[in-house]
């Protein structure tokens, strides 16, 4: 019964592509996102890094897309799901074959020797669509794997971003410890000049030299954080991390642009995620059909052309011949393969709508991610302003005997702990700019243009 049900519904989808579910229906997708901010941002271009506008970081993102080798692993990949597109392809054209040979019946020489040739020519009548479906699958899954390789492409451009971004913010870091141990050192002095004019006890030159310590202390682990981020980057570039030393920047003076994340459903059209996820799912749809159609009979067509001998009065035998055959019982593998096509096909479907639904998260998250880190900034930066007045104030009242060491000390624990969070502010505003850009799939615009561009 079900045999006989799946060979009506393959006749009646013989001239026809495989029918699925559009991708828009598969998940309902929000008017419009929670986090959206008042002002309108600027349209994401495809170079979505140069919205930071540091020619730095356009020469490392062009750098690290020319020589990352996991991207250089991606391009290999894309050239194996080719040459399966060209396999497929071949199953729509004839087969051609030649041979020749000699034999001879003499136990003494070869004067006796008979030659022949033969030329044949096989095609199976594709009436049913078998092998254009396979087809199908198989383009459906180079496009996949190109769109994959657009996403190992993001990945690697916001890699290269958010190290860089960091190596930027450990510098300024690092100066702002090193200035705290200059403060720090600073005030030891004055206190062992009091300490010497017997103003003060020993306790406030301990005091000091333990904290004198921890400003020490803080920057061999800076510059360990440093060295971690700089030998990330140089892989991300493909160069050996010996010897490597990333450009020079202020990450106060990067500003992170303003976006326009457009409306959800675009995301359907720009994250290359989600695109490469329908071609999954076109291509389980199109595997549905090549096993549907395994049902239905095939035919195939030969030719031959036979001559002998090869020299001299050469005869030429022609031949034509047909053949139909159709699956009668196969022990239930054709059925098997049905099943396991149509299984794969719903496993796609389901994980089209995760991704659809983690993509929509992943703006969400962003864009909050965002705005709560510009707030933040905005109180950082009054933070440091006023521990910086702080400072200079207890250092002169100590320093003219009207303050306590105490209230010296937690001011400069203030103001060091003020720079030092502005600088990592600043990193958390650029990395939630990054997430963004990536979370709304880039520069990905004319994904159509870049597919015709890739083959």
């Amino acid at each position: 019964m079900k045999r006989t049900a799946i060979l009506l519904a393959c006749t009646a989808l013989t001239a026809c592509a495989t029918p699925h579910t559009p991708v828009q229906d598969l998940t309902a997708m929000p008017a419009s996102y929670d986090h959206v901010a008042d002002e309108q941002g600027d349209a994401i271009t495809a170079l979505w890094w140069q919205a930071f506008d540091d020619p730095q970081l356009d020469t490392l993102v062009t750098d690290a897309l020319a020589a990352n080798q996991d991207l250089a692993a991606g391009v290999a990949r894309l050239r194996q799901s080719r040459a399966s597109v060209k396999s497929s392809n071949a199953s729509l054209f004839p087969t051609v074959n030649g041979g020749a040979s000699a034999s001879s019946n003499s136990e003494s020489d070869f004067d006796d020797i008979s030659t022949s040739g033969r030329l044949s020519a096989s095609y199976q009548l594709d009436l049913f669509g078998q092998n254009r479906a396979s087809r199908a699958a198989a383009r459906a899954s180079h496009e996949a794997q190109i769109l994959s390789q657009k996403s190992l492409e993001l990945t690697v451009q916001s890699d290269v971003a958010f190290n860089y971004f960091s190596i930027l913010t450990l510098r300024e870091r690092l100066d702002s410890a090193r200035s705290n141990l200059e403060i720090s050192e600073r005030i030891y002095d004055i206190i062992k000049l009091r300490y010497d004019a017997g103003d003060v006890s020993g306790f406030d030159v301990s005091s000091q030299e333990a904290s004198l310590a921890n400003a020490r202390a803080r920057i061999p682990q800076l510059e360990q954080q440093l060295l971690s981020f700089k030998t990330a980057l140089a892989v991300l570039l493909g160069r050996t991390p010996q010897g490597y030393d990333a450009p020079e920047g202020d990450i106060l003076a990067l500003a992170p642009p303003s976006i326009d994340p457009g409306l959800p459903a675009d995301l359907l059209l720009r994250r290359p995620d989600l695109l490469s996820a329908e071609a999954s799912l076109r291509g389980a749809d199109s595997g549905v059909a090549a096993a549907q159609r395994a049902f239905l009979p095939s035919i195939d067509l030969s030719a031959g052309l036979s001559a002998a001998p090869l020299t001299g009065g050469t005869s030429v035998i022609g031949s034509l011949a047909a053949s139909l055959a159709a699956p009668i019982f196969s022990g239930g593998r054709l059925e098997a393969g049905l099943d396991s096509a149509e299984a794969r096909a719903d496993e796609q479907v389901a994980r089209y709508r995760q991704a659809t639904l983690s993509a929509l998260r992943d703006v969400e998250l962003s864009l909050n991610g965002l705005t709560t880190a510009e707030q933040r900034e905005e109180q950082l930066e009054v933070a440091y302003a006023a521990a910086e007045r702080s400072l200079e104030l207890s250092e002169a009242r100590y320093r003219a005997g009207t303050d306590n060491l105490t209230s010296l000390l937690n001011a400069q624990s203030t103001f060091f702990n003020a720079s030092d969070s502005l600088a990592q502010g600043r990193l958390d505003r650029l990395t939630a700019a990054t997430d963004l850009f990536v979370a709304l799939g880039g520069g990905w615009a004319a994904e159509q243009d870049q597919l015709a561009a890739a083959e």
